[in-house]
């Protein structure tokens, strides 16, 4: 079974700069890490500044758990602390399965007829 790591992270306004380049080094060091399907770092439309994202989805627990013992996990822990305004808002959930949606045209209003 997968899992999808979900973080809210809330980044000091003044600093949202430096976590957004932390966050995106963080982001893709792990897309290349063993054991990682995905990860993403962003920042929501209606979020206030230094507001982000963090979701990285792994092949299953043991990918994750490697993760938190390599040497990158340690410099972005190490990076983060001074830059959050609170701690992160953290959701790790199991996926038992997923489907990537397809657009249908023949749904789209405009080629009704």
């Amino acid at each position: 079974m997968s899992l999808l790591v979900h973080a809210e992270i809330h980044g000091l306004a003044g600093r949202a700069g430096e976590l957004r380049a932390l966050l995106v080094q963080h982001a893709a060091g792990m897309r290349t890490a063993p054991g990682a399907l995905a990860a993403a770092a962003y920042e929501p439309l209606d979020a206030e500044p230094g507001e982000f994202v963090l979701d990285a989805h792994w092949r299953d627990e043991a990918a994750l758990r490697a993760h938190y013992a390599t040497p990158e996990f340690t410099h972005y822990l190490q990076g983060v602390g001074e830059l959050l305004a609170r701690p992160s808002d953290v959701t790790i959930l199991d996926v038992a399965g997923s489907v990537r949606a397809t657009a249908d045209p023949s749904m789209d209003p405009t080629r009704q007829g």
